[in-house]
């Protein structure tokens, strides 16, 4: 994970990039979920890049805004990386091809007050 926050002005931009790599095959009596998934191809890497912006209204206020993203290669239905959707409110084209997204987007906004 690397972050960094740069002040401009009344505020900051915030930016982080994580990535992650999962490893298929661990030790099964660690982790009695791998002894059915440990095999290679549900190997998986990952990563999440995030931008943001915080502009301070006051000392205490300030309104903020962020977007992320999350990427997830070779392993989306992966159930020990990523779940898999199977049954419940889900759409039927998720739950009859027990599909899961390879990637996701975010945001969020808002306004902060610190008391």
């Amino acid at each position: 994970l690397l972050g960094v926050s740069v002040p401009v002005g009344p505020g900051q931009i915030k930016a982080s990039y994580g990535y992650l790599k999962y490893k298929a095959g661990q030790n099964p009596v660690v982790n009695p979920a791998l002894a059915l998934f440990g095999n290679p191809e549900l190997s998986t890497k990952a990563n999440q890049f995030a931008i943001g912006y915080v502009h301070n209204l006051s000392k205490r206020t300030a309104l903020y805004a962020t977007l992320a993203r999350v990427r997830i290669k070779d392993g989306q239905n992966n159930p020990t990386v990523f779940g898999r959707v199977t049954t419940g409110g889900a759409p039927a084209y998720l739950a009859t091809a027990g599909w899961a997204p390879r990637s996701s987007t975010g945001y969020d906004f808002g306004l902060r007050h610190s008391f």
